[in-house]
């Protein structure tokens, strides 16, 4: 059944406002994923709030006009034969969720690019992207590091408080004999 004209003008509408606030908009062609395994990844998607839709690439060239991205030329060039967008507010998730899938599904789907924060990224920056540790682990990280040295601090000092009431309990219990 065709789609009209209204409903691909709601279409690119509410992308237009999804990608608008999106942190990251990953393009991917999705050529040799079978239905169990697109499946899969939709489920994998839906688990990490990842928004995943497959789009004409002539309505993500009406999308990518509505919105700011630095470079729209080097997203155009991404646009070639079937095109999937995983999108969601986080920089780093959508790239992570569909590495970590790729790695077990013979790198299906193919990352074509994207952009993150407006700016375009070409395939190995995104992999690089995708290395990074998240938001959650680099604040554990941290503050582990943060407090390292003060419960150094601690342990240091109420050892020499031990020490000394250990100190005043031997004078005390050798003034009583």
């Amino acid at each position: 059944m065709a789609v009209s004209r209204k409903q691909k003008e709601s279409v690119v509408a509410t992308l237009i406002d999804d990608l608008d606030e999106a942190g990251s908009v990953i393009l991917t062609d999705f050529t040799g994923v079978n239905v169990e395994a697109m499946t899969e990844l939709r489920t994998q998607m839906r688990e990490n709030n990842v928004n995943f839709t497959v789009v004409k690439n002539t309505l993500l060239r009406r999308i990518f006009n509505g919105i700011e991205v630095e470079n729209n030329e080097g997203v155009y060039a991404m646009m070639e034969g079937p095109t999937a967008l995983a999108y969601s507010t986080d920089e780093v998730l959508p790239i992570k969720v569909i590495k970590k899938f790729a790695e077990g599904h013979k790198g299906l789907p193919r990352i074509k690019g994207g952009f993150v924060s407006g700016e375009t990224y070409e395939v190995a920056k995104l992999m690089r992207l995708a290395d990074i540790p998240s938001r959650d682990e680099l604040l554990a990280k941290f503050m582990g590091s943060a407090r390292s040295p003060l419960q150094g601090f601690v342990s240091v000092s109420s050892g020499i408080i031990r020490k000394f009431f250990y100190a005043v309990n031997a004078i005390r219990e050798s003034k009583e004999n």
